[in-house]
């Protein structure tokens, strides 16, 4: 069970299951260190003497189980770090801003009214005068 949630641990690419995968491992380390507080040393064999149990078999409980607690923090730290360094990081990353140039809007043609003179245009020339009519 332990090699499976380790190697399960490696190939994750869901930030989810990523997170799963690191408290479980956290715990086994956990679950090792509470191992290993419980467990007896051979130095506690040595101060116990229990009637028909001999001395060695105590020391080889205790190598056990201290063994078993060792290993169980180790299985979990180590797969804490892999489950951490073989993360792909486009899930932690927020999606980058993309900034697209617009093109600039060409300016409206300018309409302008027609320039009227300010000076006054030459009046047309008086007509001719009638000619007097010929009487003969």
């Amino acid at each position: 069970m332990l090699a499976s949630l380790l190697v399960g641990g490696c190939s994750l690419h869901n930030s989810r299951d990523r997170t799963i995968a690191q408290v479980v491992e956290g715990g086994v380390a956990l679950g090792g260190v509470v191992l290993e507080g419980f467990s007896q040393s051979g130095a506690d064999c040595d101060m116990t003497t229990a009637p028909g149990e001999p001395q060695v078999q105590c020391k080889s409980n205790a190598s056990v189980s201290g063994g078993i607690g060792v290993a169980l923090i180790l299985a979990g730290v180590v797969g804490f770090i892999a489950t951490i360094s073989t993360s792909s990081d486009d899930d932690d990353k927020p999606k980058g801003i993309e900034i697209k140039a617009q093109p600039e809007p060409t300016p409206a043609p300018v309409v302008t009214a027609p320039v009227v003179p300010s000076t006054p245009a030459p009046s047309p020339a008086p007509a001719p005068e009638p000619a007097p009519p010929v009487t003969n």
